[in-house]
């Protein structure tokens, strides 16, 4: 899942001084999860998250945004394209969330996406737009920049496509990596991605490929209620068995769907 484990396990500094405690088991995307684990990889990202954002909060259990703060910090802290949402015990993403700063306030690359729990202007007014020609609600849309791109922190190279849209053979492109779900399990491959000029022209390329496509047919009927659409696009949208109900947490826990009405 993109994170080796080393034979041994060193504690590491927080900025305080303190020793960041050590986790036990997996944490995140089809990790273990034990409540302990997760209760201190959910208090280290709040403390290395990009700034401003909204905490995570520091509950125990995973959840899928958890799983996209890891995301979002594996993308911006870490260069790691495409990010993987799983942290194991004396991994490199670990001791990227533990290690002592360098400096006295931390200092992350400075970034216009990635900032947990934070939606810009510019993506909701996108998504806004995309509703109005289209008709696909702004909630799923928004929610979908969320889960495909961790908050606009891992897209291909390049591409302004936080959707992950393929490409077709006469289309702009760029290769990159992808997580899928093939015979229940998550594994990376690449593959060649739409190359947007801007992103506003992504949003409406999302809009009228699930307005037009037959796959998305049931979805469009649906148009009315963002739960069921989200539903709707389980499997068809993307591989992963769980993508309606993490878009449905994703809209109910950052109040997404206010922008529909």
């Amino acid at each position: 899942m993109g994170d080796l484990v080393p034979s041994q396990t060193i504690l590491s500094t927080d900025e305080v001084g303190s020793v960041a405690p050590p986790i036990f088991t997996s944490v995140g995307q089809n990790g273990v999860n034990g409540p302990g684990d997760v209760f201190v990889i959910q208090s280290l990202l709040n403390k290395r998250l990009p700034k401003p954002h909204t905490d995570v909060p520091v509950t125990g259990v995973m959840d899928p945004g958890t799983i996209l703060a890891i995301k979002a910090f594996q993308a911006i802290m870490m260069s790691m394209n495409p990010p993987s949402g799983f942290v194991a015990p004396g991994s490199p993403t670990y001791y990227a969330l533990a290690a002592r700063p360098l400096v006295t306030k931390e200092t992350p690359p400075p970034t216009q996406y990635g900032h947990v729990g934070i939606v810009p202007p510019q993506i909701i007014e996108a998504a806004k737009a995309s509703a109005q020609r289209w008709k696909v609600p702004a909630a799923v849309t928004i929610a979908q920049w969320i889960v495909e791109s961790a908050w606009g922190s891992a897209m291909p190279p390049d591409s302004n496509n936080p959707f992950g849209i393929k490409a077709l053979d006469d289309q702009p492109a760029v290769e990159s990596g992808t997580w899928e779900v093939i015979d229940g399990k998550s594994v990376t491959v690449t593959a060649r991605f739409r190359r947007f000029a801007s992103l506003s022209e992504a949003f409406d390329a999302h809009g009228k490929l699930l307005a037009t496509a037959s796959p998305y047919k049931a979805a469009m009927e649906l148009i009315r209620d963002p739960d069921q659409f989200a539903d709707a696009l389980t499997g068809v949208y993307a591989t992963d068995p769980q993508y309606g109900t993490t878009l449905k947490w994703v809209m109910d826990n950052y109040k997404l769907k206010q922008y529909d009405l």
